[in-house]
């Protein structure tokens, strides 16, 4: 097919040589453009797949940091009421 549309072009002379010369780096532009789309997606998703690792690690650390200030807050209430009762008993044996 390719040597019937070069031949097609021929008649034409150097102006269809051209024509097809142009055509031919049209495709091969094209192709490479393809190659490189596929390329492109593949690192686009390598980078998304780290982003979601990190961040799913970021939010496991950040659980756990709520579960210590929720922890650190609950034994605060619980030791305040202590420490004021103690604190006032001790006022009281001076």
């Amino acid at each position: 097919m390719e040597l019937e549309f070069l031949e097609a072009m021929a008649q034409y002379g150097p102006f269809g040589l051209w024509t097809a010369f142009l055509l031919w780096m049209i495709w091969l532009q094209r192709k490479e453009s393809k190659k490189s789309d596929a390329r492109h997606a593949e690192a686009l998703q390598a980078h998304q797949d780290k982003i979601m690792e990190r961040l799913s690690s970021q939010e496991k650390m950040i659980k756990a940091a709520i579960e210590k200030i929720d922890q650190g807050v609950v034994t605060m209430r619980d030791e305040s009421p202590r420490g004021r009762i103690l604190r006032l008993q001790k006022l009281a044996k001076k």
